[in-house]
């Protein structure tokens, strides 16, 4: 009996241990395998902070590069609106661009139909407002400021480290693609400025043309005039000198012809002069005296008490 109770002793005391054992391993086996998981998560963590770094620093340094790019590009449009030489062989020049106002826009309007008392009016279209150059340069050179002083990231170790790098990047890209859009309104609106001047001294030097050939021609006239006048004076001169130096006939002036030059006409030589008539003798047989004598030859017409002698051509003069 007893050897059944130490065995029945024995055998109930061994069963208690056995089931302990078996806790003790479950124990063990689910220690274990949480170590396990969380070794797992925590390289399953470590690969994913690495992979968001590594497109971090990838991100940044093609963002840099971007806006590298993008500076550049706005210092060769910020430089090449300095220029006042206009495009060209003329050697024309414009006025400072950063000195060009602005436009602002205008809205379409309708056409209008005439009608009774109102007078058709033409349809507007709608122009866009124009930024002026100094607004134009100041957006590129604020804009190209803040990317000359990016610079890429280069190291990345934590995941929130990744995404402040990555959220930069954005920043910096939209800003790279904000600066290249005003270079190129700054480009596109410089040309149309250039456009205009060429437009506007063209326009001017065609006036200053046609002013000079004005004034030109009112030379030419007026030298012309001078010289029609100065012919007229040296035609007058000429005829004056003429006429004074013509001989005259006793009887009135010489003979000039109808048009052109005068033609002087001589007179015709004087006949030799008659021997003077004797003396006219009164009643008394005395002589009128002085050479000459009262009356008429012949007792002709009453002489009224004048003396009358010979003008030296066969005629009679007073004395």
């Amino acid at each position: 009996m007893a050897d059944d109770l130490n065995t029945t002793t024995t055998t109930t005391s061994r069963r208690p241990r056995k089931k302990q054992v078996a806790i003790g391993l479950a124990a063990l086996l689910v220690v274990a395998g949480g170590i396990t998981i969380t070794s797992v998560t925590a390289a399953n963590a470590a690969e994913e902070t690495a992979r968001q770094c590594e497109l971090a620093v990838t991100g940044s340094k093609a963002a840099a590069k971007t806006a590298t790019t993008s500076v550049e590009q706005a210092d060769a449009a910020l430089e090449a609106v300095k220029s006042v030489a206009l495009p060209g062989d003329e050697g024309w020049t414009s006025t400072d661009y950063v000195a060009h106002a602005g436009a602002e826009a205008v809205k379409a309007v309708p056409a209008v139909e005439a009608s009774e008392g109102v007078e058709a009016v033409a349809a507007v279209d709608a122009v866009d407002a124009r930024p002026s150059g100094a607004d134009l340069i100041s957006a590129v050179t604020d804009g190209r400021a803040g990317l000359a002083k990016v610079k890429a990231v280069s190291t990345c170790e934590e995941r929130d480290q990744a995404t402040e790098i990555q959220a930069a990047t954005k920043k910096v890209t939209a800003d790279a693609k904000a600066l290249d859009a005003n270079v190129t309104v700054l480009t596109d609106e410089f040309a149309v400025f250039q456009g205009e001047e060429r437009t506007r001294i063209a326009a001017e030097v065609e006036a200053a043309r046609i002013a000079a050939e004005a004034e030109a021609a009112r030379l030419a006239a007026e030298a012309e005039a001078a010289r029609v006048a100065a012919e007229a004076e040296a035609a007058r001169v000429t005829a004056n000198q003429r006429a004074s130096s013509t001989p005259r006939s006793p009887g009135g002036s010489s003979y000039t012809g109808g048009g052109g030059a005068p033609a002087t006409r001589l007179a015709p030589a004087p006949s030799a002069p008659a021997p003077a008539p004797a003396p006219y003798r009164g009643s008394s047989g005395t002589p009128g005296g002085g050479g000459g004598y009262v009356g008429p030859p012949g007792g002709q017409g009453n002489s009224g008490g004048v003396c009358w002698t010979s003008n030296g051509t066969g005629g009679l003069k007073p004395c």
